[in-house]
């Protein structure tokens, strides 16, 4: 005999076998027999899969970050380092496939918010032609600020007329497209780039008989997304609250003293609350086992134990 872990639904009609099929509210109990006529175990459990979207923001230093107070009166971040938060979180039953692949669909993607749309590449500052002598980073990064102010002036006396009297319409545009492109470009020099990285996971939370609160991991801003057994972050907590006692349908119950009966575990409409530390990021209702009922039907001679 093999053991059943996906969530079978109960299918009784007086017939010379039991069928169970896929359905998250009900299913069959112990031993039955199959579609192929196989007696098999049914064993019904609620696996909740959590998906969560993390995006992890990362600030590269320029090269000329020490000078941005001087020259800019700006002071940027002097240290390289990453935030992480939490974006989106969906709740949903697990079941088949989805045990074998935990993985969802969606795949990572990444952005960098960079004029030349590189991680790794800066700006360059052009060097004085007319000089043989070797400049300080210093002296380079106040080249590049005067560059700054060069391109500021330029853009007002653009949009002020004071320049360009034949430059208007879309060619006025492109003429401040390109001096707003240049003038990140070397911002950057000062301020650094962000690159920003956003994934998808998934955890499987497997549901216990009458447990209603799983701490499945743990969030920090700097690391991510933890284990739930790491020292520091918020908890990231599977929260369960039962709305009804679940009842079937359109078959009455037997007397459970009746050693004929079938078992069928109804699953409780459950409202599931996905949080970390006091804040609330979804709220789902799904079907639970676990927090449900076990009846008795009358089995009609279907199954022979």
């Amino acid at each position: 005999m093999k053991r059943i872990f996906t969530i079978l639904a109960l299918s009784l009609f007086a017939i010379s076998s039991a069928t169970a099929q896929s359905d998250i509210w009900k299913a069959v109990v112990g031993p039955y027999s199959n579609a192929n006529g196989e007696i098999v175990i049914s064993d019904p459990q609620t696996v909740i899969a959590v998906d969560y979207t993390v995006e992890a923001e990362q600030t590269i230093v320029g090269p000329y970050a020490r000078y941005a107070m001087k020259l800019l009166g700006v002071r940027p971040s002097l240290v390289e380092k990453t935030i992480y938060s939490i974006k989106d979180i969906k709740l949903s039953i697990a079941c088949n496939k989805a045990l074998i692949s935990a993985q969802p669909k969606a795949k990572s993607q990444t952005k960098v918010a960079s004029y030349l749309g590189s991680a790794d590449e800066f700006a360059k500052v052009s060097p004085d032609l007319m000089s043989a002598s070797a400049i300080s980073p210093e002296e380079v990064a106040a080249q590049a600020a005067q560059a700054i102010f060069n391109i500021r002036k330029s853009r007002n006396d653009l949009i002020t007329g004071e320049a360009g009297e034949n430059v208007f319409g879309a060619s006025l545009k492109d003429a401040l497209a390109a001096l707003d492109a240049r003038e990140q470009a070397l911002m950057e020099l000062f301020f650094g780039k962000k690159i920003i990285t956003t994934t998808t996971n998934r955890i499987l939370c497997y549901a216990e008989e009458g447990v209603t609160e799983y701490p499945i991991a743990k969030f920090s801003s700097s690391k991510g997304m933890l284990p739930s057994s790491a020292a520091e972050g918020d908890v990231v907590k599977l929260t369960l609250t039962a709305k009804d006692a679940p009842k079937l349908a359109n078959i009455a119950e037997a007397d459970p003293r009746d050693k004929t009966t079938l078992q069928v575990r109804l699953a409780a409409k459950t409202d599931c609350v996905a949080s970390v530390g006091d804040k609330q990021l979804c709220v789902a209702t799904l079907p639970v086992f676990e927090l449900g009922r076990t009846v008795n039907v009358a089995n009609s001679g279907a199954l022979k134990r």
